[in-house]
C-alpha cells in the first residue's frame, strides 16, 4: 500500500510527474493531477538554454495511461508525454509523506522518441492534497509541485 501511494503521488507528479500529488490514499491514484515546475534551470545551475522549457514547460496534468498494469504503472499528459514509474520510495506517517520516485519520460517534441531519466523528491502533509520538491533529469533540474485532482 505503501508503495503504491507514494508512486500515485508523485505520479501525479510529474513527474511529475513529474509528477507526482500528496492528498490522503482516496486521491491520490486520481487522473488529472497537476505538476507545476518552477525555478527551472539546466542541471549545473546556469540558465536555461531552451532545452528545459520545451521539455517542462510550466507543468501538466496527468491521467492514467490506457496501457497501464499493476507492474508497469504509467501515465499520460495532454501535451502528449509518456510516462513510466521505474522506481518508487519514501515515507509515510506522523503526517507527513516524503516520495523519492524515479521516471522514464518521454517528451512529446523529441522526434527520437528516448526516454529520459527523471528523479524526484517531494514532501506534503498527509490529506493536503499538495506536496512540492526538486527534480532532475541530468539534464534540467528545478522544483516541482503536485496538486491532486479535486483538491
Amino acid at each position: 500500500m505503501k508503495i503504491i501511494l507514494c508512486a500515485a503521488v508523485s505520479l501525479g507528479a510529474i513527474a511529475y510527474a513529474g509528477s507526482a500529488a500528496l492528498a490522503d490514499g482516496h486521491t491520490l491514484g486520481a487522473d488529472n493531477n497537476s505538476v507545476t515546475f518552477s525555478e527551472i534551470s539546466l542541471a549545473d545551475g546556469s540558465p536555461d538554454d531552451g532545452t528545459c522549457e520545451k521539455r517542462y514547460g510550466t507543468g501538466y496534468k496527468t491521467a492514467d495511461s490506457p496501457n497501464t498494469t499493476a507492474d508497469n504503472p504509467k501515465k499520460t499528459t495532454e501535451e502528449g508525454h509518456d510516462i513510466v514509474i521505474s522506481s518508487t520510495g519514501g515515507t509515510i506517517g506522523d503526517g507527513i509523506l516524503s516520495i523519492e520516485n524515479e521516471y522514464e519520460i518521454i517528451f512529446p517534441s523529441d522526434e527520437k522518441k528516448e526516454a529520459v531519466d527523471v528523479k524526484m523528491f517531494a514532501t506534503g502533509l498527509i490529506g493536503s492534497g499538495t506536496a512540492s520538491g526538486v527534480f532532475s533529469d541530468g539534464t534540467c533540474r528545478g522544483e516541482v509541485t503536485i496538486q491532486a485532482a479535486g483538491s
